[in-house]
């Protein structure tokens, strides 16, 4: 129970990192084709302000999209790490994609930009969603090599020293 907690926290720690290296990355992008075409940067505090925006959002994302995509992705792939991932990333794309539909249904984005929105949603939640199952993965392999390795060398005795 422990080892399953800590592969979580530890692969969700991991998926909200890449959210938000994914906010700095779009931010110097944005910044780039500002100073390029000459147009307005967003001031001192847009950078700071994307990021930290993307950062909630990236906490809300954890138990709404990357932890279920994981689950999910892990019961149907068993053992395996790829299909695992494969089936954790197709998860994380559909339900990617319908957040980004619903809210910008919600907020009256033009019909003709709904499937574009949805889209990018889908392609900026691959990342962070490889990075909590690796990683999550990662973890629970590192617990079961020390746990063997404990079992195979048992307790030092007095006389071995």
């Amino acid at each position: 129970m422990g080892t399953t907690v800590a592969r979580h926290l530890a692969g969700a720690v991991a998926a909200w990192l890449v959210v938000v290296a994914e906010a700095v990355a779009g931010y110097l992008g944005l910044l780039a084709y500002a100073l390029v075409t000459g147009a307005d940067p967003g001031g001192p505090l847009a950078g700071p302000l994307l990021v930290l925006i993307a950062a909630l959002l990236g906490v809300a994302a954890l138990p709404l999209l990357f932890a279920p995509a994981v689950a999910l992705g892990a019961a149907a792939g068993r053992r395996r790490a790829g299909p695992a991932l494969a089936y954790a990333g197709l998860v994380a794309v559909g339900l990617a994609a319908g957040y980004a539909a619903a809210t910008a249904v919600a907020t009256d984005v033009p019909g003709a930009r709904v499937p574009l929105v949805a889209g990018i949603a889908a392609l900026l939640a691959l990342p962070p969603t490889a990075a909590y199952a690796l990683t999550a993965r990662g973890v629970g392999w590192t617990a079961r090599l020390i746990r063997a390795r404990a079992a195979t060398t048992g307790p030092v005795r007095a006389e071995a020293r």
